[in-house]
């Protein structure tokens, strides 16, 4: 025989009781939330249009990335050389049957921009003569943003930019300026690929793969970037729980070589290549991903972060933000170290004397 189990059986209007009372009660708020700082002027947007400025080797690999991952249905690639940019856009075009039937424009003086969704901003002077550094070109680079801003913004008054020409930490500053755009719709990738740099070679030391290591690495996009490992990671375990020192005081492990190779990362590629790409390219197209998604991604990206971290002036560096369709909705102010702390303003006072230097 089988034996009948008794269950407790509610009425309509149980239910409905118990739904109301139920569904109304909303969770404590965190204090995890106080470290999320709110951009006050952001709201969400729907990405279908991408405009990417400049047909070199860095535009054009992101324009690749961009239409591999199927991340928009309308590309234009803009170049004061016409003819590369028409050259660019009918190789893409050519195989657009591979690429999800994109439709790829070609632009010479910026009109099929107009109502661009997100602009990539890849156009600047490359270091030249004695000074091959970031901040060599970047006088050079300020004039040609003086010239292309005004039109772009114009053109698409609500488009989020993301500035890939180097300085780019410099560079999101003066462009911000110029085109009187506010932080959250205007920043850089920033030190989102030194993270990744950072992660990889944490990952290969650890012999796992990259993706199961979580790092950041804040302040400058160049030699002052600040590793923060005091948040470092691997499957859920802090590294400083386990490593003796790590990467400060005797240091057994030498863990804090890994900060000079992060540093010298595309340098390594440059020297042989001239140029870096690949990497550029797929931190942008990750950025822009999230911007697609749902719920968005917390990676470092660089904007004006005056008043987090006790930073006094606005100084465009890199922290880790929230970034969703409409750009950094959040910024994350980490538990840093005192060390931590002092390097990332070390940092900040060497962007603002660059900052300082530039003439608009």
């Amino acid at each position: 025989m089988f034996k009948m189990q008794s269950r407790l059986i509610l009425s309509p209007v149980s239910c409905l009781r118990w739904n109301q009372k139920h569904s109304s009660t909303k969770p404590a708020k965190s204090s995890f939330a106080e470290s999320m700082k709110p951009m006050e002027e952001f709201k969400r947007n729907r990405i279908s249009k991408i405009s990417v400025v400049g047909a070199g080797q860095v535009g054009t690999a992101i324009s690749a990335m961009l239409l591999l991952r199927n991340l928009t249905k309308h590309l234009v690639i803009l170049d004061v050389n016409y003819e590369l940019a028409k050259a660019e856009a009918l190789d893409f075009q050519q195989a657009s049957a591979f690429l999800g039937d994109a439709r790829i424009d070609p632009c010479g003086d910026g009109s099929h921009s107009k109502d661009s969704d997100v602009v990539i901003m890849t156009a600047g002077a490359r270091p030249s003569g004695k000074d091959r550094s970031r901040l060599g070109a970047m006088h050079k680079t300020v004039e040609i943003f003086k010239e292309a801003v005004p039109k772009l913004v114009d053109l698409s008054p609500k488009a989020t930019f993301i500035v890939i020409a180097n300085p780019a930490d410099v560079m999101t500053f003066a462009f911000q300026r110029i085109g009187n755009l506010p932080k959250h719709r205007c920043f850089t990738t920033g030190c989102h690929l030194d993270s990744a740099r950072f992660r990889n070679l944490i990952a290969a030391r650890l012999k796992l793969p990259a993706s199961q290591i979580q790092g950041f690495v804040i302040g400058e996009h160049g030699t002052s970037c600040v590793p923060v490992w005091s948040c470092v990671s691997a499957g859920g375990i802090l590294l400083k729980d386990m490593v003796q020192d790590l990467a400060c005081g005797d240091d057994p492990e030498n863990w804090s070589e890994i900060n000079e190779q992060v540093i010298k990362g595309g340098l390594a590629v440059a020297k042989t290549k001239g140029y870096t790409n690949w990497a550029i390219a797929l931190t942008c197209a990750d950025v822009v991903e999230a911007m697609c998604g749902g719920r968005g991604k917390i990676v470092t990206l660089g904007t004006d972060m005056q008043g987090l971290h006790g930073i006094e002036d606005s100084v465009v560096l890199s922290l880790p933000c929230l970034v969703t369709s409409g750009g950094i909705s959040h910024v994350f102010e980490l538990p840093l170290t005192d060390v931590e702390e002092k390097k990332l303003h070390a940092s900040a006072e060497i962007l603002l004397e660059a900052q300082c230097s530039i003439k608009f």
